[in-house]
């Protein structure tokens, strides 16, 4: 069998049980990572190495922090390609992602090679970054019949304005590449913010003051919730 696992938001110590006891047995472990300027990073590693699991056979693949998505295609195949000879030689494999396995995960583009390959697939899911980002500034994401919108790169606060016509709460994702076009116009308005970025981390920042971030330098790894006051 070949196992999905998410390893949750980069808190070490939120994975469930499930998920590390399979990234114990694996005999193989494939983890995903950033190439930049022929630099590679990974998010995932440091959660590999706290857990004393890369003494095992780790692997990892990196894909360009581009817009054009040609690189990452062939990644993602040869990937499985990979995971598909060593599922036949009898090894246990597992893959993991940060976040959870069905958010906008790149494990999702594994998944989809591995289901054309015919190899067998479980998911272990996980802790998503917003979760924890709501449990750490003690904030409901929802109540009642209240509705929740989770939107990647909004660019206007027009955008904004539009989602919260019709949801309660909305969750800013990858907020990096868009921050500049709508930030001074949102501190204008009276919503309640609550501000996160790497979370789980040594370097974990969140805040409600949207002042404070006016000319922070924004990392990949952030979101903003925004909920509507009363008056709304």
């Amino acid at each position: 069998m070949v196992y999905g696992v998410a390893v949750g938001p980069g808190d070490p110590e939120l994975l469930t049980i499930k998920a590390l006891r399979v990234l114990k047995e694996s005999d193989v472990i494939f983890y995903p990572g950033s190439l930049f300027r022929e630099k590679k990073k990974s998010f995932v590693y440091p959660l590999l190495e706290y857990h004393k699991l890369i003494d095992k056979d780790i692997r990892g693949f990196y894909l360009a922090m581009s817009d054009d998505r040609a690189q990452a295609v062939t990644i993602y195949e040869e990937t499985a390609t990979a995971i598909k000879k060593l599922f036949l030689a009898g090894k246990k494999v597992s893959v993991v992602c940060e976040g959870d396995l069905s958010l906008y995960a790149s494990f999702s583009y594994v998944l989809e090679n591995l289901k054309s390959l015919a190899v067998p697939v479980e998911l272990i899911p996980g802790i998503n970054s917003f979760s924890l980002g709501a449990a750490k500034q003690q904030v409901p994401l929802a109540l009642l019949n209240d509705k929740i919108a989770i939107v990647p790169r909004v660019k206007t606060l027009e955008e904004i304005e539009a989602y919260l016509t019709t949801f309660e709460t909305l969750v800013l994702m990858k907020v990096k590449t868009s921050w500049q076009h709508f930030y001074k116009d949102l501190s204008q308005k009276t919503w309640h913010f609550y501000y996160c970025e790497r979370l789980g981390t040594s370097q974990e920042y969140i805040t409600t003051n949207i002042e404070e971030i006016a000319a922070r330098k924004i990392p990949y790894f952030s979101l903003l919730i925004i909920k509507k006051t009363l008056d709304d």
